[in-house]
């Protein structure tokens, strides 16, 4: 279709990422992005630029326009296929939409960061690294990655953009990479809403069943054979339940993983596959605990969401979310010991009816009072007006 003309007194943001809804493989940086865009798309023009495909999968979404813009819901988005994702596809499009501002989704994207970023002098670049700069992050491919660190730092490639960090300890992340004279703006990832009332979530929190999820990609970067490892050990007489829902994005892993997937006696833990963003509360609704021991999030959306359905985390300390027990909003973990992942769910299954309930009402409240702030829409509104 024929682009719109700019609008006046709007700034026109082109976002770049490789992947984008209906999508959702790939986690929280698309949650990321739909939320600020869903938050902001009255007063911002969205351009969005991204691939035809979810993480990992060969066919293109359905009922998608590709490689054409088209208009949905005030927002406009273009799906490129595999034989349009060329470096010249993106300058084009790029000087197509002449934007005021581009949008990076990614520090390491070759086509959709690191192309812009070539070919883009003049127009100012914000980037979102979403935590691929945190030690834990660092950690896997961690060669590769430190050169690739060194090199753009000493060729200044970074020099002239905007950071985007979602938490002070983000800032803290990229500063010690990029320099204490680095551009950072901390603005807080904007949540999903809440769908369910209170009420609707305490009548289904007696199953007589103690439910444990795990909602995330599967990579090693997550953890997840240390959730298992400690769900195994405990010591109860009820009944208990571990659903693992999820991407296998490193088959390999999953593979080492598998045997251990089974029932150990009253505790039952399964695979339930990749879960769809829009059964996500209904999820919660019957789950009792969220557990998450990841080597780092910079923000943890699967984190906030299970607050916003009134749902206990137990996560390890390498998420910005600390000292949840004096809160009643779950456990942050130190997963250097398997000990003390293995003691606070533990702790969580002898959890009295009263005591349990008290966690789930703070946790619906802190989310509600908390996180749902009008300041952290205006810490983003602010990002995107002050770098055009």
């Amino acid at each position: 279709m024929e682009l719109p003309d700019k609008e006046i007194g709007l700034k026109r943001v082109l976002i770049c990422l490789d992947w984008y809804e209906p999508g959702f493989k790939a986690g929280g940086p698309i949650r990321s992005v739909a939320n600020i865009v869903n938050a902001l798309k009255d007063e911002f023009e969205f351009y969005i630029l991204t691939s035809a495909y979810d993480l990992g999968d060969t066919e293109p979404y359905k009922d998608v326009e590709l490689d054409q813009w088209f208009d949905k819901d005030g927002v406009m988005l273009k799906y490129m296929c595999k034989d349009s994702m060329i470096p010249s596809a993106i300058k084009g499009n790029i000087l197509e939409i002449n934007p005021d501002v581009i949008y990076l989704n990614s520090l390491f994207s070759r086509l959709y960061t690191l192309v812009p970023m070539t070919l883009v002098k003049k127009i100012p670049i914000i980037i979102a690294p979403r935590g691929m700069l945190g030690e834990g992050a660092l950690e896997i491919k961690k060669v590769k990655k430190q050169l690739f660190l060194k090199l753009t730092k000493l060729l200044g490639f970074y020099k002239r953009v905007t950071w985007h960090a979602s938490t002070i300890d983000e800032e803290f992340e990229i500063r010690k990479v990029y320099g204490a004279n680095a551009n950072v703006v901390v603005a807080q990832n904007i949540p999903t809403a809440q769908q369910l009332d209170l009420e609707q979530i305490i009548v289904k929190r007696t199953t007589g069943v103690k439910r444990f999820i795990f909602i995330s990609r599967i990579t090693k970067k997550k953890n997840l054979h240390l959730a298992i490892r400690a769900l195994s050990q405990i010591k109860t007489t009820e009944n208990v339940e571990f659903h693992i829902y999820g991407n296998i994005e490193d088959l390999d892993y999953f593979k080492k993983l598998e045997p251990s997937i089974k029932t150990y006696n009253n505790i039952k833990i399964e695979y339930k596959g990749v879960l769809n963003p829009s059964v996500l509360s209904q999820t919660f609704l019957y789950a009792d605990f969220f557990i998450l021991p990841t080597k780092h999030e910079n923000y943890g959306h699967a984190i906030v969401e299970s607050w916003a359905n009134g749902c206990p985390v137990i996560v390890s300390k390498n998420t910005p979310w600390k000292n949840l027990l004096v809160r009643n909003l779950g456990w942050d973990v130190d997963i250097s010991e398997q000990k003390n992942l293995v003691d606070a769910i533990q702790q969580a299954v002898d959890l009295s009816p009263e005591q349990y309930l008290t966690m789930v009402r703070e946790s619906y409240t802190f989310f509600k009072n908390e996180i749902c702030d009008e300041k952290i829409i205006n810490a983003n509104r602010n990002m995107f007006y002050n770098a055009c």
